[in-house]
């Protein structure tokens, strides 16, 4: 995956949020993304978050938004008079994460899932939703959950494709140097697979033996395509934000901890078996 860089040349709109309360943005290239600044002074955690994940779901063959390093100029800033204070102008020092913007996509927190088959067979991509929880399990997100889904439908030949969205809380909202490889999260509430989507989509699924071998091979072969590539992602990742080598040392060694990812599907199969 290469992080390409490009320029912004209209400020749309913000999204007003809880969160970032990214902007909706013209590009250079003329196509709209959701721009999304850091905060805090760098180490810029939740924008390296944002492009570990979608580095990651790439190789997991999870379809997500295409992103993008956006730079925005400040005079574009100061034209914005009714902007939030989480538009100040040092927060845009550095380029911020960007997003393509997904046309018509329906935010699923907006939709009422409903336990039946007409539903399921609206959901192209179905098994998505279960790579989605498997993944949120191994990079620790504790953002994405039955009252938060952060999961959009993207319309599609009369169906709708599953598409994760803001990945700013994985590694439960720590610094890198601070992960456990010996821990591995799982909330029972919070966890999308209780969730009236993942309900329905386990109830239209037959879990077996060879269901859960299948996913076994998968989840071990996607740790295998993330780690191949980690090395290159990192580097061009810490040649924009600042990543000291001991915090890139604890995010390799916790993510690619053999026996936390033990532990990790271990965790997936219970659920998928509650």
């Amino acid at each position: 995956m290469n992080i390409d860089s490009i320029h912004t040349n209209a400020i749309l709109r913000e999204f007003e949020t809880e969160g970032h309360s990214p902007l909706l943005v013209l590009g250079s290239d003329y196509e709209m993304y959701v721009a999304k600044n850091d905060k805090a002074k760098e180490p810029a955690f939740a924008l390296i978050n944002e492009f570990f994940a979608a580095y990651c779901l790439e190789h997991w063959r999870i379809e997500s938004p295409q992103v993008k390093l956006i730079n925005i100029h400040s005079d574009l800033l100061k034209q914005q008079s009714a902007l939030s204070l989480n538009h100040r102008l040092h927060f845009y020092d550095i380029p911020s994460f960007g997003s393509k913007y997904i046309n018509n996509a329906i935010d699923i927190n907006d939709l009422l899932i409903t336990d039946n088959k007409k539903a399921y067979n609206k959901i192209k991509n179905p098994l998505a939703v279960f790579h989605i929880t498997l993944f949120d399990t191994w990079v620790e997100n504790d953002d994405r959950k039955p009252t938060n889904y952060n999961l959009i439908l993207k319309p599609e030949n009369n169906q709708y494709k599953v598409i994760p969205i803001d990945n700013a809380f994985i590694f439960s909202t720590i610094s890198y140097q601070d992960l456990n490889p010996a821990h591995v999260s799982g909330s029972v509430n919070d966890h999308l697979l209780v969730s009236e989507l993942g309900q329905l989509i386990k109830s239209y699924t037959r879990i077996d033996d060879d269901f859960i071998q299948n996913e076994k091979e998968y989840f071990y072969l996607c740790i295998e395509r993330c780690q191949q590539g980690f090395d290159d992602f990192i580097k061009q990742l810490s040649s924009v934000y600042l990543i000291d080598d001991a915090s890139i040392s604890s995010l390799k060694k916790f993510i690619f901890s053999k026996e936390r990812n033990t532990k990790v599907f271990d965790e997936y199969v219970y659920r998928l078996q509650q």
